[in-house]
Order: structure tokens, then sequence, then C-alpha cells
């Protein structure tokens, strides 16, 4: 009898050590693009190379990747279409050399249309999962680029739809009825007065003013409301860009439109992205 006890309690100690583990491995959310081959191309329509350094969650394995540029031969765009679309609410990016530069992903529905582009700055750097503001559905295709000077050594890539479950409630142990203790009488503590806090004042743009509108190569268009000094500074990168000279993006502050929870937010424009773009002045008092 006490050899069979004997094994029993060593049976119980070995689950005891086992699935604390294996809960653990189960709670790692699985990602989309979990060993999936990326494209490399050009843009998503051009794809000149493939690889699977990015989606094999070794962040070991990397991959060298430029900034966007003007080049039929440039790999400068990681992307994948899924079969079906899909929704995402998180996302993984870890560079390795990350030094805080403008780096994007884009979401294109079925249609082939923009639908969201996320900055990752400053989660870039962070082998981490982070939770996207808001979920994106009828995702298609997911493509990674960035308009720093630097080459990036790129490790993961991922992208989630995570489902939170609810944790189970324990059944309670039934215990023997406890002698009752009488409790004393709580102090009411008064509730304090709320000091209202006032609103910031919205930014009022006077002056010459005009909306500058982008139209992209794939028929989305951006709006700004800018001063004729932005508009005017916006029309010199683009045609010192057109004769050879600048950098391949151009960053527009939004200002308070959408500003959202951010303190400031840019507009990064790739040259060679731009289509066309038309300026309506007009003066605010």
């Amino acid at each position: 009898m006490k050899k069979k006890i004997a094994g029993f309690l060593a049976v119980c100690t070995l689950m005891f050590i086992l699935v604390p583990s294996a809960i653990r491995a189960a709670d790692q959310p699985t990602g989309l693009l979990d060993g999936v081959t990326m494209s490399l191309g050009t843009s998503i329509h051009n794809p000149l190379a493939y690889t699977t350094n990015v989606t094999d969650n070794d962040p070991s394995t990397t991959i060298s990747f430029p900034t966007v540029a003007s080049s039929p031969i440039i790999k400068d765009t990681i992307y994948y279409e899924f079969s079906s679309p899909v929704t995402i609410n998180a996302y993984k990016m870890y560079i390795t050399n990350y030094d805080d530069g403008p780096v994007f992903l884009a979401y294109f529905n079925s249609s082939g249309d923009l639908v969201s582009r996320i900055p990752l700055s400053p989660n870039a750097g962070d082998n981490k999962i982070f939770y996207l503001p808001n979920p994106i559905s009828d995702v298609k295709t997911v493509t990674f680029y960035h308009s720093n000077t630097s080459t990036y050594q790129v490790a993961e890539l991922n992208v989630y739809n995570i489902t939170t479950d609810p944790t189970p409630t324990s059944t309670p142990e039934v215990s023997t009825t406890p002698e009752p203790t009488i409790s004393p009488e709580p102090t009411i503590e008064p509730t304090p007065t709320v000091e209202p806090t006032p609103s910031p004042t919205p930014e009022h743009p006077t002056g010459n003013r005009a909306i500058l509108v982008v139209t992209m190569n794939t028929g989305l268009e951006k709006e700004f409301d800018l001063s004729m000094d932005e508009v005017n500074s916006f029309i010199t990168w683009y045609e010192n860009k057109q004769a050879g000279t600048g950098k391949a993006s151009y960053a527009i502050d939004k200002h308070d439109n959408n500003k959202g929870p951010f303190t400031n937010r840019k507009d990064y424009v790739i040259f060679d992205k731009i289509l066309t773009f038309s300026v309506d002045e007009y003066s605010a008092k």
C-alpha cells in the first residue's frame, strides 16, 4: 500500500511540474504571419524576392531593408496577401538597429484600397506585441516600409487577431461556518468636490491658407489644411525631388486634424507614390 501511495504522489508531482508550462505556451497568441513566406519588391504589385526570416519567430534571423526609393530594382517593400480577408488588432515589429525613424505598417482591403496606415515609432525597436487603438477589418494585404535614411535589420514582423477568453471562476471550497464577527460601522468619508478641468482652447488658424490635396498612385486622396508657408515648403520639396535632389519623403503636420490621443501627428508622403496634388487657397480671419 505504501508503494502505491508513493507512486501516486510521484505522478501528481510530475503533473504539477508539467502543466503550468503547457498553459504558458498556450497563452502565446498565434500570429497571422507565423511561418509564411513574405514578398519583397518595389510595391505590392511587383515582387522581386521572398523570405521567411521575419516570420520564423527567431529574432536572430534578419533581413537588410532599405528606405523607400524611386527605383525599379530596389526591394523597399515587405508585404503579404492573405487568401481571404482578416481582422487585425495587434502587431509586432522588431528592428534590431532601430533609431526611432519613420516606419509604417499599411493595410489594404480586397479592392486594393488603403484602409489604414499605422506609424510604428517608437515600438519598432521592441520584440513585443502591441495592440492597435481599434481593430482593422477586411484586411487582404499587409505591407511594411520605411522612409528613414538608414538600412534597417528587420528580425520579426507579425500581425494578430487576439481574442481574450474570460477567466473561469473557481468554485469555493466548503468550510465550516465560523462564529460571526461584529464589524464596526464604516465611517462615511465626505465626497470631494471635483474641480472641472478647463478644455484646451482649439487652434484657430488665421492668415493666408490653403487646402492641399495629394492624390496617391493608389487613388487615395490625402487632404491637409495648411498655411501658405507650409504649402510652399511642400511644393519646393516636390520640385527639388523631381529635379533629382532631396529626401524621398516629406512630413506634413496634421496640426489639430484628427489628433486623437497623440501630442503630434505627421503624415509622411512618398515622392514616387504621388500621382498629382492641388492647392486651393483661402483667407482665414
